[in-house]
C-alpha cells in the first residue's frame, strides 16, 4: 500500500474536471502499468455546478 496515490480534482462544470480524472487514471494504467479507478461526482445542474473526480492509483 506504500505506492498508493489518491488524487482529488475539484471545480465547476465545464472546466474538464471529470475528463482530467479519466485521463489521469487511463495514463497511469497504460503507461505505468498500475491499477487505477476514479469516481466522479457532479450536481444536477446542466452547466456551472460543482463537480469532483477522485482518482486512486495503486
Amino acid at each position: 500500500m506504500a505506492n498508493r496515490k489518491e488524487i482529488r480534482l475539484c471545480g465547476y462544470g465545464g472546466q474538464g474536471i471529470i475528463l482530467a480524472g479519466h485521463i489521469i487514471g487511463q495514463a497511469a494504467s497504460i503507461f505505468e502499468h498500475k491499477y487505477a479507478t476514479y469516481i466522479r461526482d457532479y450536481g444536477p445542474e446542466a452547466r456551472g455546478g460543482t463537480c469532483r473526480a477522485d482518482v486512486v492509483i495503486s
